[in-house]
């Protein structure tokens, strides 16, 4: 709506021809306002990396916790964390585990800069997480259910 995003600065009547001007100034209500829907679409698109966060540790398997701790969001496509199995106890706490990297994702997303990065790389960089997937589809899963909203 134009009155609440321009406002009159100058009229102006330029010499005999009698012609005239309008100068507008963009209002400050303008730029606040697109800071403020900048922020309510940052704040969506955490909220659903949030979800895919969630989905990921929630249907992962968790024999030794590797897995499940090795995922990591970043805005790169480095591989992140990756955590191997080999020499932990098997049978660990499934809930623990999952809160365990559910906890990492979460602080991968409070660091994500969505103003400046315009992708981000959500994956899983421990030696087994090609075996994983074959099995258990944990990307599948995640791809299927977030590929079209984010």
């Amino acid at each position: 709506y134009i009155p609440l995003v321009l406002s009159c600065v100058t009229y102006v009547k330029l010499g005999n021809n009698m012609s005239k001007q309008t100068t507008f100034k963009i209002n400050k209500s303008f730029y606040d306002k697109v800071e403020a829907l900048q922020q309510e679409v940052e704040d969506s698109v955490k909220e659903e990396l949030v979800a895919v966060a969630r989905t990921a540790t929630s249907v992962s398997p968790v024999d030794t916790g590797a897995y499940v701790t090795s995922f990591s969001m970043k805005t790169s496509r480095s591989s992140g964390r990756g955590k191997s199995s080999e020499n932990k106890p098997r049978f660990q706490d499934k809930n623990q585990k999952r809160k365990e990297g559910l906890a990492l994702l979460m602080e991968d997303i409070a660091y994500l800069d969505l103003e400046v990065n315009k992708s981000i790389t959500f994956s899983n960089g421990s030696p087994h997480a090609q075996d994983v997937e074959r099995r258990h589809r944990v990307f599948e899963i995640v791809r299927n259910l977030y590929g079209r909203s984010l």
